[in-house]
């Protein structure tokens, strides 16, 4: 049996921890996090590093709960250090980008074969992107002395390709107030981690919590989005919500609606073509969100 001690340290600690998170989404979620003097974020403001720095401490992250996992299925008969409820499961989806504006800042090159032009500022209007598959993974922990409260870390990919099309844009452009935004493809890459808020219902014998569960979540979020030409990395918020349904005691199934916001990610090398001629510069999409809605499965332990 767990000392009362023991119960204050945790209870400790996981209050200590969901500070920092929160701190987290305050702070890194909204912003654009480590930017330049542009306001986007820049390589040269040391912004890649401390993006695979985080990208390092979500894989510690992952990699100690396996660990620790396969450390507790070895001694199956003595008391967990851990003793809340794990879960893990995968999910798939449908996701959406809506219509967003690219902002050039000044700097692309257009050329015919013959002539190099360079262009100012201007903005492509409505970008579209095309409806996108959902899917990735995921690994919770609700606490035992407040099981209405949990941790989750995730990650997911999700391809919203942007079709060739003619869009309007300002101001005009080598005399025109059209240009053609070239299909390329566009892949969104996210890892959040997220403090969990559940309640219970339909409570039996075997499910002591309730077999119905709503939930939500927030979180601080590192985005990747590739395209051929390049690819930008950013820091984001991340909110979701869902109903979980537990079949069995240890199996439950659920569906779930993710919201991910990025500031103002930056493609470096984004191509846009006006009459003969073929440009190439820096486009910031401010900002750029990303709906998606999934189903799924997940193991409880």
């Amino acid at each position: 049996m767990q000392s009362p001690k023991g119960a204050m340290i945790r209870s400790r600690g996981c209050l200590a921890l969901i500070i920092t998170l929160l701190i987290l989404c305050l702070v890194i979620g909204p912003t654009q996090g480590f930017c330049n003097d542009t306001g986007v974020f820049s390589a040269n403001s040391g912004g890649d590093k401390v993006f695979w720095a985080s990208m390092g401490f979500f894989s510690l992250l992952g990699a100690a709960a396996i660990g620790y996992t396969i450390y507790e299925l070895n001694r199956p008969d003595q008391p967990r250090l851990l003793d809340g409820e794990f879960y893990g499961g995968a999910y798939l989806g449908a996701s959406f980008a809506p219509s967003q504006n690219l902002n050039y800042n000044g700097d692309a090159s257009f050329n015919n074969g013959i002539s190099s032009i360079n262009v100012g500022k201007f903005t492509i209007n409505n970008n579209k992107f095309d409806a996108g598959v959902a899917g990735g993974i995921k690994l919770g922990y609700f606490f035992k002395n407040c099981p209405y409260l949990g941790l989750e870390g995730e990650s997911g990919v999700s391809p919203n390709n942007v079709s060739g099309q003619t869009r309007s844009v300002s101001p005009a452009v080598l005399g025109s107030t059209q240009v053609t935004v070239p299909g390329t493809s566009w892949l969104n890459w996210i890892t959040a981690l997220h403090i969990v808020g559940r309640v219970g219902f339909l409570k039996d014998s075997e499910v002591p919590f309730g077999r119905l569960q709503p939930y939500v979540g927030i979180g601080p979020a590192v985005d990747v989005i590739y395209d051929p030409n390049d690819s930008a990395k950013n820091f984001a918020l991340d909110v979701m919500g869902g109903v979980r349904y537990m079949f069995m005691k240890n199996l439950s199934a659920f569906v779930e609606y993710k919201y991910n916001h990025q500031v103002s990610p930056e493609l470096e090398s984004h191509p846009v073509q006006v009459n003969n001629f073929t440009g190439i510069g820096i486009a910031t999409i401010a900002p750029y969100d990303l709906h998606r809605v999934v189903f799924g499965l997940t193991y409880h332990w």
